[in-house]
């Protein structure tokens, strides 16, 4: 985390791989095996979750993409920025090109980015 003196956060370097694919309908999305995550169930939507980053993931990226046409969900462990039940579910639009960019500051999830992601 963050120190007072050190206010910035650096980013940490996008990890070398295939992007890793996940084809069940409740699967958890393991943030090890790289940055870059594609959601393609093979029937119906994959409810998937997302643990809070650990303090060495500090500043990290990762990028989760609709790898089909389904509303595909992430439901996010406490919640974008911690904000708990409030804001911790995303809800891909049922279109192959919904995306999320999530960053770890201070061991919670922030997004950076969407496309046709819903936040409830």
């Amino acid at each position: 985390m963050a120190s007072t003196t050190n206010a910035y956060v650096r980013v940490k370097p996008t990890r070398k791989g295939p992007a890793q694919t996940y084809t069940g309908t409740a699967d958890a999305i393991d943030i090890s095996r790289g940055d870059i995550h594609i959601l393609t169930p093979g029937s119906g939507a994959n409810a998937t979750t997302l643990a809070d980053p650990a303090d060495t993931d500090e500043g990290r990226v990762i990028w989760i993409k609709n790898g089909n046409a389904q509303a595909n969900t992430i439901t996010i462990t406490n919640g974008l920025g911690g904000s708990g039940g409030d804001y911790d579910v995303l809800t891909f639009t049922n279109v192959v090109a919904a995306n999320v960019t999530l960053r770890a500051y201070g061991q919670k999830w922030y997004m950076v980015g969407q496309h046709l992601t819903a936040v409830a």
